[in-house]
């Protein structure tokens, strides 16, 4: 009887240890992957910068996924911890993805967000959306130094714009204001899209935002664009960067996607792999070019260290953004 158990208990164990060796083995496998849908999940409504950042991608990756398709999921929440939360709880299979913007590191570190930007696998950075300094086409200047001329000199008489302190606006707006030490004021909206209406309706002078935002009255001729807090000039050839105008600003921010912690690392390369045959595609390109996204491809370590860099540019200016900086 003792020996019967013995054998039931030997058996029991090598099959145990079986089924664990094919499941590491299926786990390491990732040439087959895709075998279902992927779900990108993104925290903005449906029409948002971020929001068509992924459809495009979803096209250009139609005939890349083992005829399965990429999905869009809007949970809209403005610190992005709903969506990105489910992510982080999500299997560690590479199904569900976060699709991140730079939110996700304000909200961890001003917004106490539960969700931490580092507690994710990083796959890829897929293009840097810069921001835009812009206003109305009657606005008195007609350039960064022009607009840091007119404020100097009408103090605590320009409206400026901002959106929530966990957005890329704010972040942005307070660099400038503190670099060219001018006194304006800063109003707060909850999106860049009511700071742009605001803006359009003349209740402030100035925003801060993407060019997918405000692409079309700019086209229109009714925004002006001052400049970017880039590098270097985007598509758009005419539009300088806060360098050239003297005021050594630049804000990198990478869109990208990222994996619940613990993914395999064979499923993120492959992830990996695909969408960058996706970045490469000419019409990819094409949408990149057309709303002034530079068309940077990083690793995930790359991806990575760039939120690192905006997390250190939040904590240095940490009292301006939130408001409590004593003056």
């Amino acid at each position: 009887m003792r020996a019967k158990k013995s054998l039931l208990l030997l058996l029991f164990c090598a099959f145990c240890f079986s089924a664990l060796g094919l499941s590491r083995l299926e786990a390491a496998d990732a040439s087959k992957f895709p075998e279902k849908n992927i779900i990108m999940t993104y925290y903005t409504k449906p029409g948002s910068g971020g929001d068509t950042f992924m459809r495009n991608l979803a096209v250009a990756l139609s005939k890349e996924l083992n005829g399965h398709n990429l999905v869009v999921e809007n949970i809209v929440d403005p610190s992005g911890a709903t969506s990105w939360g489910k992510v982080q709880r999500s299997k560690t299979d590479g199904y569900r993805l976060a699709f991140l913007s730079s939110t996700i590191v304000t909200a961890d570190i001003i917004g106490g967000s539960p969700v931490k930007y580092g507690d994710f696998d990083y796959i890829c950075g897929m293009g840097m959306d810069p921001q835009y300094i812009f206003c109305k086409t009657d606005a008195p200047f007609n350039s960064l130094p022009e607009l840091i001329d007119y404020c100097r000199k009408n103090p605590g008489k320009i409206n400026w714009g901002t959106a929530a302190p966990t957005s890329a606006s704010t972040i942005c707006s307070v660099l400038v204001i503190n670099k060219a030490k001018i006194d304006v004021n800063r109003v707060i909206y909850q999106t860049g899209g009511d700071t742009f209406v605001a803006m359009l309706g003349g209740f402030v002078d100035i925003g801060v935002g993407e060019y997918i935002d405000m692409r079309s009255q700019v086209e229109a001729g009714k925004v002006k664009l001052l400049c970017v807090l880039a590098k270097e000039r985007t598509s758009l050839k005419d539009i300088p960067t806060a360098r050239e105008g003297g005021f050594d600003i630049v804000f990198d921010r990478p869109r990208g996607f990222a994996a619940p912690k613990g993914t395999d690392p064979a499923i993120i390369a492959r992830i990996a792999e695909i969408f960058k045959k996706a970045y490469d595609s000419p019409a990819f390109m094409t949408y990149l070019q057309q709303e002034a996204i530079d068309p940077v491809f990083q690793s995930g370590e790359e991806f990575l260290m760039s939120y690192r860099k905006i997390a250190d540019i939040i904590e240095e200016n940490k009292g301006d953004i939130v408001g409590t900086q004593k003056k």
